[in-house]
């Protein structure tokens, strides 16, 4: 094995609108280029659902550039999976990549992997459990998903890679003190729990008319800003679409509370953003989301789909500015001790060298 081992890396392209390249590129900016030499072949140029056609040739020309790389020494490929047809366009490259003698890493996304898994056929099962027993090392998000994994495959060459957030990433906190700034990040739609929110908020607006809402995601965007309308809450709720670099930087600044009651998730990068701009939390015990908001120490975890609930825990932090206070300085602790992107990219990269020394 050479000093810099050779990876080459599978997954949406960096600009797309995923979590997956979000992640990507927080590795990349807190520099795991340094010790490895990379190679990035977008596998898809962004999230749009349906388009099979477009999805096609985007994962035809990840294959040739893949043949292509092959032709150099290659130590290690890393495939960032999910579910769905990324499962069938990921599971090309890695029988490729294995029919090569190429050392392969498969990293778990996709927050409804689970339901992929259970409600497949017994021959899209066995599949799945395959390709995990066939990995040379399996990347995954939380102890939760770890424990998925350990339930379908024998593989034991499982590593806990948690998403991150740079300690760096935001700076003091810019809140206005006229004002009580709930925000949400991530796709708008059923999944992340977006109508659940703003049904909240409608009940919140009547008894806090400070507090303000601001959702940025892409998604069901036009859906959402027409509910804003119909429910009357244009002057307190604000819908910006995707947004990233210093504009989502902006947007955790002036959070005093995030909100993410999602359905299924796997370990939500936004969610440690936002803890890493000392901000409470408000999300669903799903998914990996209980190893990093604790309850009633740095947040509060609600049932999915409990709207009272939600509710209630949002009323009762917008009315204690100490409580927001305290739990917003132990999710920053919590961000420095255990999900600091600097350690996180140290425990890919012993990862790496872990699989390429078997």
């Amino acid at each position: 094995m050479r000093n810099k081992p050779a990876v080459l890396m599978f997954g949406p392209a960096k600009t797309a609108t995923s979590g997956i390249s979000s992640v990507v590129n927080n590795w990349l900016g807190a520099g795991l280029e340094k010790n490895i030499s990379l190679e990035y072949i977008a596998t898809l140029d962004d999230y749009v659902p349906g388009e099979y056609i477009k999805k096609s040739l985007n994962a035809l020309r990840a294959y040739r550039v893949f043949w292509v790389k092959c032709k150099a020494p290659v130590d290690l490929v890393h495939i960032h999976l999910s579910s769905g047809m990324s499962f069938y366009r990921k599971l090309i490259i890695f029988w490729f990549a294995k029919r090569r003698n190429i050392k392969v890493a498969v990293h778990l996304h996709g927050s409804v992997f689970k339901e992929f898994y259970e409600d497949g056929s017994r021959f899209q099962q066995r599949l799945v459990s395959w390709l995990f027993d066939q990995s040379d090392g399996i990347f995954v998000l939380s102890r939760h998903w770890k424990s998925f994994i350990e339930k379908i495959s024998s593989n034991k060459q499982i590593y806990i890679i948690n998403n991150g957030a740079s300690v760096k990433l935001v700076g003091k906190k810019s809140t206005d003190p006229d004002k009580i700034v709930i925000a949400f990040m991530g796709r708008l739609g059923l999944r992340k729990g977006t109508y659940d929110l703003l049904e909240a908020f409608q009940m919140l607006s009547a008894d806090i008319p400070e507090a303000r809402l601001v959702l940025g995601g892409d998604g069901d965007i036009n859906r959402v800003r027409s509910l804003v309308e119909e429910k009357g809450l244009s002057s307190q709720v604000e819908v910006l679409g995707w947004v990233s670099g210093d504009e989502k930087t902006d947007v955790f600044r002036r959070a005093d509370i995030y909100a993410l009651p999602s359905y299924n998730e796997g370990l939500p990068g936004s969610i440690l953003e936002a803890m890493a701009a000392s901000t409470p939390i408000v999300s669903t015990p799903v998914g990996g989301i209980p190893e990093a908001v604790i309850e009633s120490q740095n947040g509060y975890l609600i049932e999915p789909g409990n709207v009272n609930a939600l509710y209630l825990r949002l009323v009762e932090l917008c009315q204690d500015k100490e409580l927001r206070l305290l739990m917003g300085k132990e999710s920053r602790r919590l961000i420095e001790q255990t999900f600091n992107l600097e350690k996180i990219i140290i425990d890919l990269q012993n990862a790496y060298k872990e699989i390429l020394s078997k």
